[in-house]
């Protein structure tokens, strides 16, 4: 007989019960690993939260982009929420967004220089044109600068209305009334002026920074 025949109870990380009527001897674990149901509410939460901030930044593209819109940008909230997973970290209750890696566009235009966003002037967000690289070749200074403003105090957004060229000194857009004081990430990207049957004719998503709205 062993020294643990008979043995109800626990011991260390021994534990002897009954089972259908037999003895069983069983170890467990003191630090299990993560469960599955954790992992898959930490995921249904990431998905909550893009789901929420794709809703209202491709809200705005599709208005403003219209048919452009359509397979040029990610306007598909399934298609954000899959390109930015990775950008949301933390725990179920405390979930953070890298703002600054946020993908809106995916796009073949090479390198677009713009400045920080400004929110000096009251209810309007500017950031500086300070592009001085363009090429006929590849990018023309007639491309149409995009402006996207999201208002991370009641999860909606505005965007530029597309009237803005590369060769200008700055683009601008206005935000609601009811948005004073609310804090805002900004971001920006470039349509070619050139028609092509390039799915990605636009720069990637270029981050302008962050600021609460005068």
């Amino acid at each position: 007989m062993g020294i643990l025949d008979g043995f109800v109870g626990k011991v260390g990380t021994v534990v002897g019960s009954f089972w259908k009527g037999k003895k069983v001897i069983r170890a467990y674990n003191e630090f299990p690993k993560q469960s599955n149901t954790d992992l898959q509410e930490l995921q249904r939460a990431k998905f909550g939260m893009l789901g929420e901030m794709g809703g209202a930044l491709l809200g705005a593209l599709q208005l403003g982009l219209k048919e452009y819109a359509a397979g040029q940008v990610s306007t598909e909230v399934g298609e954000f929420v899959k390109l930015n997973m990775e950008n949301v970290s933390g725990s179920v209750h405390n979930l953070e967004v890298a703002y600054d890696k946020l993908i809106l566009s995916k796009g073949n235009l090479t390198e677009v220089a713009l400045g920080e966003a400004n929110f000096a002037t009251p209810l309007t967000v500017s950031v500086p044109i300070d592009d001085s690289y363009y090429d006929s070749r590849f990018n023309s200074e007639d491309d149409i600068v995009y402006l996207i403003v999201y208002s991370k105090t009641n999860g909606t957004a505005v965007m530029s209305d597309g009237s803005v060229k590369r060769s200008d000194e700055q683009v601008s857009v206005s935000v609601p009334g009811y948005w004073q004081g609310h804090y805002v990430e900004v971001f920006a990207f470039v349509k070619s002026a050139t028609e092509s049957d390039d799915p990605y004719n636009c720069s990637q998503t270029i981050y302008c920074g962050s600021g609460r709205i005068a």
